[in-house]
């Protein structure tokens, strides 16, 4: 009787290691990598960077005379896309906006108009 109690009794613990394994490796698989990406030209000194969920406009330094205005587009997975308008300074250095998608985000763009 005490080697069928003990059979039982290691086979839950092992079951209960493999199903704690298997959650483990469903949760590291899951999980956002955090690795920046960004356009590969500047608008008129300024361009899009984005992260696994979170986007935002980048200035290295802001030129686009005379208006200074900028547009930020964030393209989302599975939500709405949304854009952003901002105006900045001559010569602005640094991040001016910032969106956060839900679940993923594509892209982030920035367009300039006059």
């Amino acid at each position: 009787m005490n080697f069928l109690a003990s059979r039982i009794a290691g086979s839950k613990v092992a079951k209960g290691a493999v199903i704690g394994a298997l959650a483990a490796a469903a949760i590291g698989l899951t999980a956002p990598i955090a690795t920046a990406s960004y356009e590969s030209t500047w608008q008129q000194g300024c361009r899009g960077y984005w992260y696994s969920t979170s986007g935002h406009g980048y200035c290295s330094s802001a030129s686009n005379y005379p208006s200074y205005s900028y547009w930020t587009q964030y393209d989302c997975n599975y939500e709405l896309d949304t854009e952003h308008h901002d105006t900045l300074y001559n010569g602005y250095v640094g991040k001016y906006d910032t969106y956060e998608c839900t679940f993923k985000i594509n892209k982030t763009h920035v367009t300039y108009s006059v």
